[in-house]
């Protein structure tokens, strides 16, 4: 059916409710928030272009200077920088915001069922990857995860090493789609050991020979084999630091226990139709085993880190939706179905057009109105000229400097949240300060702190006015403070 067929029949009113979650869901993705990772990134990609090279070499801050930098998300940063440099922080929302859609339309595109089924489930679970929707190289991975997924389905095998090629120098995620390829390489081995079918062995034999191409792909990075090690030797750091984003999904928030909510609920709808699965044999579909084989690889590293946790639920959809009896399907689709007189295919598909229209208008006013909230107005103008104006070297907090290497290029940093060039050690100690209320004295000493860049819940502003500091600036978020 051509798109003009299409056009002509209208839509179901099942598929206008899938329609217009997706429409929220867009308009969503096109209005993430900028972080502070967002303007370092912005940053470097300047200085790429500027240079021709990647940088190797630490020139953001004062207490790291000279020292080696692996930055291994390498390419996002001038491709992000190309994209603001012709539309700004809309253009660049937009760009970013295009990766989620992607991503989300592959998950769509991966389900089965009628559209009552797939909208109770996205309704249910996207939610949960949107902590993951901001402005930095991560809304790459939630493309490529069900990308691969979807080339391994579908048997396209031939695009995938290009694929981790450009993957592995954007976000470190590409280690996660290491894990995926693999198991999926194990699975269709079995498969081809259990039938003995041609169609089993030609793709066994191409996945056999598409993984090593594309481990070997992986390392095409500026680093080389050093990947490997800077890989390990980052995870390590970043539990010695406790960065909040890769602590493990708990109990302890709302957050965690919609998380294990939704978990729970899955693993039960596997063993419940796990004996029916079997039963199929090896006759059942290899998009099923797959899939679901996939959902379950990122259950751990998702129970590990919250960070993983949107990328476990997103997967879980389609393997979800491929687990639930058909019977209910077909009693969702008997309730949903209308009589011919009732339901209005035209008239669906022109409230569908009118949503989406009403969705861009909200993403062009969010553009023009709400700076802030997205994120692109970080910090005032009179802050930065405060912090110009004090003297000596800057203190400030892990969480604000990706702003400062932005908004003031000329003024090193103590600390931002890179992390990959300080020393561990280093880290420490600034985050002992911001998170423990450690005394602040020795660290300032040391490195000869006469200016303080802080948000204003931090509990260093009070020590610093016992001790007779200047407030030079001060709003709703931030303070400047210069010493006595």
């Amino acid at each position: 059916m051509t798109i003009g067929q299409r056009l002509r029949r209208g839509i179901s009113f099942s598929e206008l409710g899938l329609g217009l979650l997706f429409v929220g869901f867009v308009a969503r993705a096109l209005t993430i928030s900028a972080s502070a990772d967002t303007y370092w990134h912005l940053r470097t990609g300047a200085d790429i272009l500027r240079t021709g090279a990647v940088p190797r070499v630490e020139s953001y801050s004062f207490t790291a200077v000279g020292g080696p930098w692996r930055n291994h998300e390498w390419l996002w940063e001038p491709l992000a920088y190309v994209c603001y440099k012709a539309g700004g922080m809309p253009l660049l929302t937009i760009c970013s915001g295009a990766f989620v859609v992607a991503g989300l339309a592959l998950i769509v595109r991966l389900m089965k069922g009628p559209p009552w089924t797939r909208f109770a489930l996205l309704l249910l679970a996207v939610p949960l990857s949107m902590p993951l929707w901001a402005l930095r190289p991560h809304v790459v991975t939630l493309a490529a995860i069900p990308l691969l997924l979807t080339l391994i389905v579908r048997g396209s095998l031939w695009p995938i090493p290009p694929l981790f090629l450009i993957w592995v120098n954007i976000h470190a995620g590409a280690a996660l789609g290491g894990v995926l390829l693999g198991v999926a390489t194990v699975l269709a081995l079995l498969r081809w050991r259990l039938t003995g079918q041609a169609e089993d062995r030609r793709r066994a034999l191409g996945l056999a020979v598409v993984l090593p191409l594309a481990a070997a792909a992986c390392l095409v990075t500026p680093f080389g084999t050093g990947i490997v090690h800077f890989l390990g030797d980052s995870m390590v750091r970043i539990r010695a630091v406790g960065i909040g984003e890769w602590q493990p999904t708990g109990l302890g928030d709302q957050y965690g226990i919609y998380f294990w909510l939704i978990a729970v609920a899955f693993l039960v709808l596997i063993g419940v139709r796990w004996r029916a699965l079997r039963a199929d044999g090896p006759a059942s579909g290899w998009a099923d085993w797959v899939i679901v084989a996939s959902a379950l690889t990122l259950f751990p590293p998702a129970i590990l880190a919250v960070r993983n946790a949107g990328l476990f639920v997103m997967l879980a959809l389609p393997a979800a939706s491929r687990l639930l009896p058909p019977e209910l399907g077909l009693r969702l689709r008997a309730r949903s179905a209308r009589p011919p007189g009732v339901d209005h295919p035209i008239a669906n598909l022109a409230l569908l057009a009118t949503a989406s229209l009403a969705a861009l208008i909200f993403v062009g006013w969010s553009y023009r109105t709400r700076a802030d909230a997205l994120g692109w107005r970080p910090i005032d103008e009179r802050a930065l000229a405060a912090i110009r104006a004090c003297d000596g070297p800057l203190y400030n907090q892990y969480d604000e400097g990706g702003y400062l290497i932005w908004f003031l290029p000329d003024r090193p940093v103590f600390v931002d949240n890179r992390q990959d060039p300080y020393p561990v050690e280093h880290m420490r100690a600034q985050l002992d300060v911001q998170w423990e209320a450690a005394p602040y004295r020795p660290l300032f000493e040391r490195w000869k702190i006469r200016c303080a860049f802080l948000p204003v819940t931090s509990s260093t502003i009070g020590a610093l006015d016992r001790d007779g500091w200047t407030t030079r600036y001060r709003d709703d978020r931030f303070v400047v403070l210069s010493a006595p």
